[in-house]
């Protein structure tokens, strides 16, 4: 694995808070409008702790070679800019593997190397890439929209592409109870065709060892759940639809008060696993 760096990567939500900004100022120059975006919404709320734990799990380790499984693809600039990594962004849907681009192109990002972003179309459950050929993997809050079994096939490709001793780092929504949605809409890649199509699932403990965490070649690393204490903000927000958009600049500063790391069997709601895999 590389060498150990320890003043690289943004870390706690200050830190995201701080990169989605960064993204913002360097983008707006060349693409106005998505500059503005991001300036008006930095980071957006789960994002906030989500980028922070990957970028702890990787504190220490870089520059190195990332792929990054359709995560929200602000993730893959951060890993670039601020640590220096080589990343290679990918997505199922061509548009959003488009947009990625436009983002990376506007900071001075596209290419191939440490420091640089490339984009490019993949589907998780057959990445094209050979064995061993990245130091880490990282995937935010997109195994759970994979249908079936795409789920556990995804992160089977993720730990074989990643070298012995690298880590494949995911966050994924999780509850107390495993359950399934879905909607009469297109999701992704599927097309509704009259017959409802699968759009998520949340994890519960059982699906989450079974489905995820229970594969051959890797090892459990790291485990965190986190989600809200007696104040439920997620739902507030969701409740408050194009309402949200005036709480956009301080979203982080709400996931830095009320999102938690969660004790099993303690006070709060649990609401996402986050979680680390090492090689064998």
């Amino acid at each position: 694995m590389p060498e150990l760096n320890q003043s690289q990567s943004p870390r706690g939500s200050f830190g995201i808070w701080l990169a989605g900004v960064r993204t913002g100022l360097r983008t707006f120059p060349a693409e106005p409008i998505l500059g503005l975006k991001r300036l008006i919404l930095p980071v957006s709320y789960w994002r906030t702790v989500e980028f922070a734990y990957v970028c702890r799990r990787l504190a220490g380790l870089g520059p190195i070679r990332v792929l990054d499984l359709g995560s929200p693809k602000d993730l893959a600039t951060i890993l670039a800019r601020d640590r220096d990594d080589e990343v290679v962004a990918t997505d199922i849907v061509p548009e959003a593997v488009e947009l990625a681009r436009r983002y990376t192109i506007a900071q001075g990002l596209d290419g191939e190397g440490p420091g640089r972003v490339r984009c490019e179309i993949q589907d998780g459950r057959h990445i094209s890439y050979s064995d061993n050929s990245f130091d880490a993997a990282v995937c935010v809050s997109v195994l759970e929209h994979i249908p079936d079994d795409g789920d556990s096939a995804a992160i089977r490709e993720l730990l074989r592409i990643v070298r012995p001793g690298g880590l494949v780092v995911v966050t994924i929504p999780f509850d107390l109870r495993y359950r399934e949605t879905f909607v009469k809409e297109d999701v992704y890649e599927r097309r509704y065709a009259g017959q409802p199509v699968f759009f998520e699932r949340h994890y519960d403990d059982e699906s989450l060892k079974t489905r995820l965490l229970h594969v051959p070649g890797g090892r459990l690393d790291d485990l965190e759940i986190w989600g809200e204490n007696a104040v439920r903000i997620e739902r507030l927000l969701n409740r408050l639809g194009r309402g949200r958009d005036f709480l956009s600049p301080v979203e982080a500063l709400l996931a830095s008060l009320y999102l938690r790391r969660i004790d099993p069997g303690g006070a709060g709601y649990p609401m996402a696993a986050f979680f680390t895999l090492r090689k064998s």
